[in-house]
C-alpha cells in the first residue's frame, strides 16, 4: 500500500483502480468552470462479483463521508439480490446510498455517510 491509498481512506486495498474493480473516494468538484465538467477523472473497472464489492466496502475507513462503487451489470439480477448484498453490508458499515448513474455495462453507485442519532 502506498501513502496515497491511505490518504483516500482506503486501508489494506489492492487492486481498486484495476481489473478486480473500482471505488473512488474523492470527487470532482461540481463548482469548476472547466470543460472537463462532469467527467470521469478516474478509470474505475466495475467490480463483478458481490465478494469483491463488499471486501472493498469492509476496506474503508468508516470515517469517509462520501464515496462511489462501480458494479458490473452482471450483478443486477432481477430481484436485486445481489445489489441487496452489497447495499447491506454498506449500511452495516454506516454509508446509505443515494445515487446511481448507468454507463456501459455497469452502474456507478454513490453512497454517503449516515446522519448519527
Amino acid at each position: 500500500m502506498n501513502d496515497a491509498d491511505g490518504m483516500n481512506g482506503m486501508n489494506g486495498m489492492k487492486g481498486l483502480i484495476g481489473e478486480e474493480g473500482g471505488t473512488r473516494v474523492s470527487f470532482p468538484s461540481r463548482k469548476t468552470s472547466s470543460p472537463a465538467r462532469g467527467a470521469d477523472l478516474t478509470p474505475m473497472h466495475p467490480f463483478s462479483s458481490v465478494e469483491g464489492a463488499i471486501a472493498a466496502i469492509d476496506a474503508l475507513d468508516r470515517g469517509l463521508r462520501e464515496f462511489e462503487l462501480s458494479v458490473s451489470d452482471k450483478l443486477q439480477d432481477y430481484l436485486g439480490v445481489q445489489m441487496a448484498q452489497i447495499n447491506d453490508r454498506a449500511l452495516a458499515r454506516g454509508w446509505e446510498p443515494i445515487s446511481f448513474m448507468q454507463k456501459n455495462g455497469f452502474r456507478r453507485y454513490r453512497f454517503k455517510a449516515m446522519r448519527r442519532a
